[in-house]
């Protein structure tokens, strides 16, 4: 059903020793729906998206909040890490590590940070598809299937990322981050540095990949356009006190 929460982030807050970056987000993404997080360039939306996966950046403390992936793992996330500073930050990584890269996947603000520039675009889907539990028998025909799903042509397999376009890019990011098959993507600003007509093709293809993969998609944005037009559920991160 499309209401089964996939991922619970409950009343996070996260800060440095001299202000509160987040304070009180709450995002819930279910399966086969998109969450819109919305809010102001440094208001907090990718920190939430990384602290969703259970990362936690050096120099930030958890001062409270609820991590939960109902269905794949009772208990909760956060547990012990409120407080316990780069220990805490190392146990809830170590915890979560099971999880991405195959239950829950990102996609980050600039194809050139998703993609490996010593890698060829081909050699990045092998290694994607390997977190599976089941392995495909034929590795090359399941690369080239997650290329055509995308838009990209078979050859883009032996292309390195500075040999890519923007928008070939962005959909190379985008095999990458469906190849494993997760239950969860998150989307950090697909949009970023893409002209008008590129966005919104970029946009509808994500939304059609994540349609046809009922993966819950949780995006990040300030393109209230596209929020109005695609989301199931917004959720509005503000400005760190």
């Amino acid at each position: 059903m499309s209401d089964i929460p996939l991922l619970v982030l409950e009343e996070l807050c996260l800060r440095v020793p001299q202000r509160v970056l987040v304070e009180g987000v709450s995002i819930v993404v279910r399966k086969g729906r998109i969450t819109a997080v919305v809010g102001a360039s440094g208001s907090g939306k990718t920190l939430s998206a990384r602290a969703a996966m259970g990362i936690i950046d050096p120099g930030l403390g958890l001062v409270r909040g609820s991590l939960r992936y109902p269905g794949v793992r009772s208990g909760e996330l956060f547990s012990g890490v409120e407080g316990s500073g780069r220990l805490g930050r190392w146990r809830l990584q170590r915890r979560t590590r099971p999880f991405r890269g195959g239950y829950v996947t990102y996609a980050p603000q600039s194809a050139s940070s998703a993609l490996n520039p010593g890698r060829t675009v081909g050699r990045q889907l092998q290694l994607a598809i390997r977190r599976r539990l089941d392995r495909p028998d034929d590795e090359g025909r399941e690369i080239r299937r997650i290329l055509d799903e995308v838009g990209l042509p078979p050859g883009a397999s032996a292309a390195l990322p500075r040999e890519l376009s923007g928008g070939m890019a962005q959909r190379a990011a985008l095999a990458i981050a469906i190849a494993p098959e997760p239950q969860i993507l998150i989307a950090d600003e697909p949009e970023t540095g893409l002209d008008p007509v590129l966005r919104r093709v970029v946009t509808e293809l994500m939304l059609e990949v994540a349609s046809h993969h009922r993966v819950g998609l949780m995006l990040i944005t300030h393109n209230h356009d596209t929020v109005e037009r695609i989301a199931d559920e917004i959720v509005s991160v503000g400005e760190g006190a």
